[in-house]
């Protein structure tokens, strides 16, 4: 007799659930913007809604509330003053900007009275509750950009087994546990210190540094302290899955050779993967990503093998040519998990901070050492949040079930020597009679040049469009209903201005900035625009 499920937590078929209810509605979705066959590959993200029941044989349902697919990025000059430019179409953006059209609408059923399936009617301070049971989670068919897509080739293959389908953090552990890890950390530096004087290859062939830039976090520092402050580049060996790191003195050619073009202090702590054990030059390699360090932060030492990259830093997305200013898809996530994803001007109307309860990755490259790393564990730092505001550790499951769109799965079944990504994003949420959209460059696929200006050439999720669901939605309300944060403002405030008004979201923010302090934050220019 099969074991009782109490809820997802406890389903060990979770994750190929998600993934499976996920590329169910992207096949339902119409041909256009997705990839050329053989020829293109795409990503793939969604995020999906489960709902608690009392049924022992069915513990939870599953819905599907938005999906988004892309991998392009604007580049900085081509960014819109007006907010009518999608400026990051990556998959996971995608997915997260459609579900904010899904929540306005929830939101609009649930003040009108119209019953709301995922919202309670607004509280005396004019806003809106989750009911009880309403979990989102999000799903991506690959690894995130960015961080998350840093780690050996070798440590993906010795964790493939495991983790797959199996909760790695439970939702209701708190920011201890990490501190706990982090005591952890500080007792294994002697026996890290003997790995590093124990080791067959020369420094020279395995430094990476911990702090190409100032060394803000290591200027008179002991190696304990560094250590136990830097917790969340520095992760503790315990199991086979886990990267083994050891800390040692930097060399000339480790570290002033390959930092020397930022012309920045080169610290006295630096940060190396152990590769003793790795026999071939492909154990001794990483998977490597696109996005780059932003200029403010510390930078790669762009050495071969495992030194190609520094773990744990903020980066930007890639462009062609034209640097972009859009975070990584890491480093959002990051931030979703401290801010919520429901960001600033929804903020007003929902009670509390709406927070993934779980990221599932689709059959990918994957090492689950690096997706805690990226998402939550170098958050933990972030102090002083306001109420409701908490450093989210959402489980990270992976999926044994493949996208068929996707890069891996197309290589397979083409004989084209070269494939490319497709330049599409597809835009779809869950809101009856709602028109798939399809995404160009950031604007309407389809629209011509001189036709950029209007209404008709933007998506439906650019920062424009969200806005004017804002002011619908605001304006729609009575005095009664008009959340406190709302009441007394002028109708002539921009998108900047109603965004700064959310207070506690806006504290939260500053808390999340001090430390992570080279953030790429967008420039006021780009928001001073009003609604229509």
């Amino acid at each position: 007799m099969a074991a009782l499920i109490h809820g997802w937590q406890e389903d060990p078929g979770f994750a190929d659930k998600i993934a499976s209810a996920c590329y169910q509605q992207y096949n339902k979705l119409p041909r256009k913007g997705k990839p050329q066959t053989g020829k293109e590959w795409i990503l793939l993200a969604a995020v999906v809604m489960t709902v608690s029941r009392d049924d022992l044989c069915t513990p939870y349902d599953v819905k599907v509330l938005s999906v988004g697919t892309g991998s392009k990025c604007i580049g900085q000059t081509k960014m819109n003053k007006q907010g009518t430019v999608l400026h990051d179409s990556h998959a996971e953006v995608v997915s997260r900007r459609a579900f904010l059209r899904y929540l306005y609408w929830q939101l609009n059923n649930a003040y009108r009275g119209k019953g709301s399936e995922i919202f309670l009617s607004p509280d005396k301070n004019g806003r809106c509750s989750l009911k009880l049971g309403i979990e989102f989670h999000l799903f991506t068919s690959h690894t995130p950009c960015g961080d998350a897509s840093i780690f050996r080739k070798d440590f993906e293959k010795d964790n493939a087994d495991e983790n797959v389908g199996q909760a790695v953090h439970d939702t209701d552990c708190d920011r201890t546990i990490l501190e706990t890890e982090t005591k952890k950390r500080k007792r294994t530096i002697n026996s890290l210190e003997h790995s590093k004087k124990t080791r067959h290859q020369t420094a020279d062939e395995k430094c990476t540094s911990l702090e190409c830039g100032d060394g803000k976090f290591l200027n008179e520092k002991t190696l304990t302290d560094t250590i136990c402050d830097n917790s969340s580049k520095v992760t503790e060996p315990s199991a086979k899955s886990r990267p083994l790191e050891v800390t040692c003195k930097p060399t000339k050619k480790c570290c002033t050779e390959s930092c020397s073009q930022c012309n920045r202090n080169i610290p006295s702590v630096v940060t190396c993967i152990d590769t003793s054990t790795c026999n071939t030059d492909d154990h001794r390699d990483i998977h490597r990503t696109g996005a780059k360090c932003v200029p403010a932060g510390d930078q790669d030492c762009l050495q071969p093998g495992v030194d190609y990259h520094k773990v744990g830093v903020l980066r930007t997305k890639p462009g062609r040519g034209d640097r972009t200013l859009s975070m990584s898809c890491s480093d959002k996530i990051a931030k979703w998990n401290v801010l919520g994803c429901q960001g600033a001007l929804l903020s007003h109307f929902i009670t509390w901070p709406v927070y993934f309860q779980s990221i599932v990755i689709g059959s990918c490259p994957f090492n689950l050492d690096a997706m805690q790393r990226a998402v939550f564990e170098r958050c933990i730092k972030i102090k002083n949040l306001p109420e409701g505001y908490i450093i989210q550790q959402p489980r990270i499951v992976r999926s044994q079930i493949p996208f068929i769109h996707s890069k891996q799965e197309v290589q397979q079944g083409s004989s084209e020597k070269k494939l490319v990504p497709s330049p599409t994003a597809i835009i779809w949420y869950a809101k009856p009679n709602a028109q798939v959209s399809v995404a160009v460059n950031g604007y309407r696929q389809g629209v011509t040049a001189k036709n950029l200006g209007k209404p008709g050439s933007r998506c439906s999720i650019c920062k424009k469009e969200l806005f004017n669901e804002f002011i619908q939605l605001k304006t729609a309300l009575s005095r009664e209903q008009m959340p406190q944060t709302l009441l007394c403002r002028s109708e002539s405030m921009t998108y900047f201005d109603y965004k700064q008004a959310a207070t506690e979201y806006c504290q939260a923010r500053d808390q999340f900035l001090m430390v992570f302090d080279t953030w790429v934050v967008t420039s006021a220019e780009f928001q001073q625009f009003f609604s229509e």
